[in-house]
This record gives C-alpha cells, structure tokens and sequence, in this order.
C-alpha cells in the first residue's frame, strides 16, 4: 500500500514529527535538509530529531514547559523544534535580532526550562554579554545551551547536551515520546507588538495541519506542484510563517529545505539555480529584491514552478513582470493567532484578483466579517475578521486578560484586520483597526491608498502612514521606491493619487526613497518611518 502524503498524510497523523517519520520508513534517502555541506535525509533527519527528544527528556523538561531558542534559521532550529514537540515541550523562539530589553521581556514571559542559543550570528553579532546579563536575571537558573561550543563554563554545548540524550535510556525515554495530542500546546510565538509589549500565542498541533490544510486550496488541481517540493527558509524563527508556513508545510509534502541564515538576494538566485528550488516564497519586498537583482538575468530559474507570498500584497508591477513566465501564483493572509494561514487565492485567480484582494477564506476554520456590534456586513461593506475553529491559538501566554480581550462572548477571535466583503467572496483588506487613522473626520485605511500609488506605472511599491496635523488630525504621509529606471516627484504622484481617491485621502507629502525600512519578518517598518517623521518635523 502507497504511503499517503500531504492532505493524506494529514488526516493520518496527529503531529508534524510524526510526518518525517513516514517519510523516513517510506522515501529514507530523500534530502530532507540543507545547509551549507550539512545534507540530512528523512532517515538522518528523524534519527535526530529523536536525539533532541531524547536529550531534552535527559535534562529533565517536563511535558508543557519550555524551550526557548535564539537562533538563525538552520537545522538545530528545525531540530529543537521537532524534537521538543516529540518530548512533548513547548518551543519558543527569540529573535536573534533583538534586542537584550526584547529579549528580556519574551524570556522573563514565558519562563523556559532550558534556554538554547547561537554564539554569534552571520554578522558578527556576539550574544556572550546578552546571554550573561540574562542568566543573572531572568533565566538565573535554567539550563543554558550554546551552539558552537560552551560559554566561559556557564553552558554546555549543544554536542554535550545531546551526548547526555545519547547515554540516557532509551527505553525510558520512548515512554516520554510522542503522548501529546493534537489540541497540546507545541510552540509560543510572540506577536510584533504593534499595540503593546509582544504576547505570546499558544499554539498547537492543529495550528500547523491548519496552515497546510488552508493553503492546500491554492493549489486544487496542481497538486502535484507541492509534491516532494524544494523551498529556500530565510525567514525569522520566531515567526510563523517560518515554523509553519514554509518548514511544517514542506515537510507535511516530503519536500526538501534549504536553510538560509539571512535574507541575501543574490545568494537566493544562486541557491535556486543551485538546488533546483521549486518553490520561491518570501514576502513581497523580498521578492522585489530578488527579481531586481542584477544576477537574475545570468540565473537558471527553470526549477521555480511557484511564486508564493504573504504578510503584505504583492506590488501590481511586480506581478505585471513575473506574468507570462510560467510561474504559478499562491497568495495567502493570515494572523499567528489564527493559525497562520486563513485566506488564499483560488487556483485560477486574475492579476485583478491578486493585486487587488486577499483571496477568500479556507475553509478549515470558521469565519465572519463584522460591524462594530458583531453584526455580518453585506456584500461591498467593510468589517472586521473574526475567525472560529480548531487552527485558532489556545490563548496568550500568561496573559488571561489578553486572551478573554481576543475573544468575543461567543468564541469568536477578534483579528482587528478590516476587509471589503466583495461579491463572491473574496476580501480586499483595508489595513487593521490600529493602523486606520481619521483625517478631518474621515476614516482612511493606508492599504487603500498604498494600491492607488502602486498602479502608478513608476511606482514598485508604496508606504503610507499617518502624521499628526494641526488642521485635519492626522494626515497621510507616502513612502515611495520608483520601479526601475523610473523618475517620479511628489508632486506627480500627489497628483495622480487625487484622480483616483478622495481628496481626504491623497497623502499630504511623499518621499521617494531607495529602500524602505523593514521588519525582520520582512514587512515594512512603519514605526521606523514614524520616527523618521519626526525627527524631519523638530528639524524644522
């Protein structure tokens, strides 16, 4: 009898190690990852990950505690991950660009049994004085690993850690293994804290078949295009759409990651050509760096049969050049809390569809687009999200009165993301209820102004945000990269905005710009041109 794979293999299994292991029985051989020299197949892989289970049961982490990680994207990641989830620990990440206070408050959250980090970063980063002023505070007592050798006897290495796993009993440990269920709690992500200090999402097993089991209706009838497919993993390890979105999803598939410490996009063109990748996904800016890069032209893209994005829309320009090449297009919005993936587009989806709207909504959990008093809207109005169902996170972290705020008196989770409920149903989003901004009176949602300056056809991408004004509230100001080789001014753009939108609208000032600040996850940081707002307006 065939082994099943993905949607199959959902339905047959209960955890995302639990994959890898039927790959491993049936396709041993296949590569299951990637890094630099370092190439593990589904046997090698499962083996290990059985190490991590293993070597955390031998340091004496209970079912339910934590397992916080500083860490790059690379195999110790992926391994601690699956590991943890096999020993039945919960994983945190901690990204190794914050900084100490960031660190601070994630670790002193959520309270890890076992703290396990990198040394240094590709950049030179070294994490010894963060790692020492932490273990004086907020992870005074708990285990300390370190990848890349002991730290001035304040930690094992990760070879000590697991030599420890080696010599514990095996069958004592295989009684440990593998006994949590689907609804357990396997990983925290901390949310970007745009209103706040970061929360920490409970997620569980369900919350990674759920991300699979949604984007898997992008693809009804090409199938075949996830099958054993090859993927390049450059985004942050807290995040989820690194942990689920593109490791758990490859792995669901029996596909092969290739890891990437950092997002580099000549090195991206040169990975892909290298190891056939099949499948290039990244978020749109990234993608932007990427197919403008001067390598590309001299590249061998003939592997990529799918572009795949989300965190923000694809600039139509951009689309407008990928079209036409072949690629399949896989569009997908969602929240961490949500279970990562919760709307996409339909396999046979329009450039109107792709640039314009979010798609529609899987069908794996429930949803509802709302008013302000919990009402469904009809068809052209704008609502709120709220979303019910078993991919939705457990709750936050030690935060009861976060949790119960998040959810309505009927169990629905409140996403805060406003969308157009169009006819058919698909979304367009308007931007979320924190980032609308009220310009002489007027809501003004920045996602819709973004779109009305990136159909300029000098425009590769826009940002917009609001500013503070003495006559009008707030108004809009527009952060602006010009496509290649195009030559655009504000007064232009400004211009071209007013045909197309309410004059409330139109954003008072616009600044072109080379590049826009991002996130680590990739998204535009909008706190940074807020800031770079203000030191212009007292420089004046």
């Amino acid at each position: 009898m065939p082994m099943p794979t993905g949607p199959d293999l959902v339905r047959s299994i209960e955890r995302l190690p639990d994959a890898v292991a039927a790959y491993a029985e049936a396709v041993p051989d296949r590569e299951a990852i990637i890094f630099g020299d370092l190439r593990l197949s589904y046997a090698e892989f499962d083996r290990e990950i059985d190490r991590y289970a293993r070597a955390l049961i031998a340091a004496d982490v209970e079912t339910g505690d934590r397992v916080a990680m500083i860490v790059t994207p690379r195999p110790e990641f992926m391994l601690m991950l699956l590991g943890a989830m096999r020993a039945g620990a919960v994983w945190v990440g901690v990204n190794p660009k914050y900084r100490r206070e960031e660190m601070r408050h994630v670790l002193g959250d959520c309270r890890p049994k076992l703290l396990v980090s990198i040394l240094e970063d590709p950049a030179g980063r070294r994490y010894d004085d963060d790692l020492r002023d932490l273990a004086g505070d907020v992870v005074a007592g708990v285990g300390l690993i370190t990848i890349g050798g002991a730290l001035d006897g304040m930690s094992r290495s990760l070879d000590a850690f697991l030599a420890d796993g080696d010599a514990f009993d095996a069958a004592r440990a295989a009684t440990r293994m593998n006994r949590t269920s689907r609804r357990d709690p396997v990983s925290i992500v901390y949310t970007s804290g745009s209103t706040g200090k970061p929360k920490g999402a409970v997620l569980s097993h369900d919350s990674f078949f759920h991300s699979y089991k949604a984007l898997s209706e992008s693809f009804v009838g090409r199938e075949h295009l996830r099958a054993g497919h090859r993927v390049i993993c450059n985004l942050p390890t807290n995040h989820v759409g690194c942990q689920s979105d593109v490791s758990g999803n490859c792995l669901i598939d029996g596909g092969t990651i290739v890891f990437m410490e950092t997002f580099d996009p000549a090195r991206i063109l040169e990975t892909t050509e290298r190891e056939k990748i099949t499948i290039l996904g990244g978020l749109p800016l990234m993608h932007q760096a990427v197919f403008d890069h001067p390598d590309v032209a001299r590249r061998d893209l003939s592997s990529v049969s799918v572009i795949a994005w989300g965190g923000a829309p694809m600039p139509a320009p951009l689309l407008r050049r990928l079209e036409g090449k072949g690629y399949f297009f896989s569009l997908h919005y969602g929240l961490t809390e949500g279970g990562s993936i919760n709307s996409v587009n339909p396999p046979d989806a329009d450039f109107a569809l792709l640039t314009e709207t979010i798609g529609h909504h899987d069908h794996s959990n429930e949803y509802r687009v709302v008013d302000e008093g919990g009402v469904p809207v009809p068809e052209n109005s704008i609502g709120e999200v709220q979303i019910k169902g078993s991919g939705v996170m457990l709750g936050y972290f030690n935060n009861s009165a976060a949790t119960a705020a998040a959810f309505t008196a009927d169990g629905w989770f409140r996403t805060g993301d406003q969308v157009e409920l169009l006819p058919g149903g698909n979304w367009r989003f308007v931007g979320r209820s924190v980032e609308m901004f009220k310009s002489g009176g007027y809501n003004v949602y920045p996602r819709e102004v973004e779109l009305a300056l990136e159909e300029h056809p000098g425009v590769a991408a826009a940002a917009v945000i609001p500013v503070a004004d003495p006559r009008y509230d707030e108004v809009g100001w527009a952060f602006v990269i010009p496509a290649p080789g195009a030559v655009i001014d504000e007064t232009t753009l400004r211009a071209f905005a007013g045909e197309r939108l309410a004059n409330y609208k139109v954003p008072k000032h616009a600044a072109i710009r080379e590049a826009l600040p991002l996130l680590p996850i990739g998204k535009v940081d909008k706190h940074a041109l807020r800031d770079e707002v203000r030191h212009l307006s007292a420089a004046r």
